[in-house]
């Protein structure tokens, strides 16, 4: 017998493919993808450009993290853990650098420790397993340096599980002031650019996984949401966003008015 398309599973992928769009943008830079090597990418996402439209099965993907960290919680509460401040928040920065952890757990040493979860494809959790969890992630490792930085812990523990056989691997972490303090650097450089270098060539696997490739090579690309940051009256004061067009400040960043003018950001600087 022909099979009929199955148009339950299209709507659920087509509704998937939407989840990022109707999230919103996001009005500060992320503590959690502060590590990323590549600095056009994080002042893309600062800025507010709009990203990549996502197929709907790679949404659910990503989406099945929320759903892995909620279970873990609940199996180390079971297993005796005591865990506080999930998803407290963190502001460096004037409030324009952010982040929010997944919690802190008691009871793995006498000290907390600020927990971050993660879920792992087989390969990912391989490579895991070999080579350490910083080493192989340096935006997970970077990521926990800023929680315990702002949290004044010295502790920090991954949790990871395998999504295909639900192993688990577990990684504590010291916190490392100078590498704190590299990254706060770090932000307060990229907020407060014009523009970022780009990291890669146009053919480099990073750059076909990332979210505003579209924006960095095929520019000028479609801006779905005016903000401040794509913006071409956009400048800063060290890191305070100010409007060249009306000479003031800009109050609330991630919001744009009616005389917003696209700042194509596209393929004018490259690494080499």
């Amino acid at each position: 017998m022909a099979q009929l398309p199955d148009r339950v599973a299209e709507a659920m992928y087509e509704a998937a493919s939407r989840w990022r769009k109707d999230s919103g943008v996001r009005s500060y830079l992320g503590m959690s993808g502060i590590g990323g090597t590549c600095r056009r990418k994080i002042w893309y996402g600062f800025r507010g450009y709009t990203p990549t439209a996502l197929e709907g099965r790679v949404q659910m993907i990503f989406s099945m993290g929320d759903a892995v960290e909620l279970q873990t919680l609940r199996w180390l509460e079971q297993a005796g853990y005591r865990i506080t401040d999930r998803q407290r928040s963190f502001e460096l920065l004037n409030g324009l650098l952010r982040g929010h952890c997944d919690g802190v757990i008691e009871g793995v040493t006498s000290r907390p420790h600020i927990l971050e979860i993660k879920s792992a494809s087989a390969s990912r959790f391989k490579l895991f397993k070999e080579n350490g969890i910083c080493q192989t992630s340096p935006e997970y490792a970077a990521q926990v340096q800023m929680y315990m930085g702002c949290a004044g812990l010295d502790r920090a523990l991954f949790v990871v599980m395998n999504k295909n056989t639900c192993e688990i691997l577990t990684e504590r972490v010291h916190f490392r002031k100078t590498e704190f303090d590299a990254l706060v650097e770090k932000a307060r450089e990229i907020i407060s650019a014009d523009v970022e270098i780009k990291a890669y060539g146009r053919d480099a696997r990073e750059c076909g996984m990332c979210d505003y490739r579209m924006h960095c090579w095929h520019a000028p690309y479609i801006q779905e949401a005016p903000t401040c940051g794509t913006c071409i009256h956009c400048a800063f004061h060290d890191i305070s966003p100010y409007c060249r067009k009306h000479d003031h400040d800009i109050l609330k960043w991630g919001m744009a008015c009616p005389e917003w003018e696209f700042l194509d950001a596209g393929l004018d600087v490259v690494p080499f």
